[in-house]
């Protein structure tokens, strides 16, 4: 409100991110396999930090039936359908309630399974972002084949929260305002 009344034009977005599953908890036979690429890319221009390691896969799994169905029963619960938020995302990056109810022609959708990292024991459920309520996120997960017995170690959230559009900044990102 401050900034709105020094002129400046503000907006609302809304973001969030999948929970977070304990590898350990996991059934990757039941998954598809999603192996790296077999060249190595390096995020750096410097080849002195070019070490080659051995690469981790993803996996492919997807929602059935009961978790839509679980969605569903739900939907009121969430901050988007339950109406406690009415901002829009960034980019298109849709929550899994609103796949299932964008596309409720869809039997399934895919979610990869991704490595945190080498040493920690934590997975990131792509394509699964939500702002369910916990209990409902971990049903939810275990209705996923390969996440049945899963540990969520961090539940998945939704926020809004406010930007200002950068075309009021000039080239020396300063505002006249």
């Amino acid at each position: 409100e401050t900034l709105n009344a020094l002129g400046f034009e503000t907006g609302r977005l809304k973001t969030g991110t999948p929970a977070r599953v304990d590898s350990r908890s996991v059934d990757y036979g039941v998954m598809t396999p999603q192996p790296s690429d077999p060249d190595d890319h390096w995020f750096s221009f410097d080849p002195a930090s070019w070490v080659p390691r051995e690469t981790m896969s993803c996996y492919l799994t997807r929602t059935t039936p009961r978790t839509h169905e679980i969605i569903r029963e739900n939907l009121h619960l969430t901050p988007k359908y339950g109406g406690f938020m009415k901002s829009t995302g960034p980019r298109y990056c849709p929550s899994i309630e609103d796949k299932i109810v964008r596309f409720a022609d869809k039997d399934t959708h895919q979610i990869f399974i991704e490595p945190e990292g080498r040493t920690i024991p934590e997975l990131y459920i792509q394509g699964f972002s939500t702002g369910m309520p916990e209990h409902i996120q971990l049903e939810m997960l275990r209705s996923i084949p390969g996440l049945e017995k899963c540990k969520m170690v961090r539940p998945a959230y939704s926020v809004d929260y406010d930007y200002l559009p950068a075309t009021q900044l000039d080239h020396s990102m300063m505002t006249q305002k």
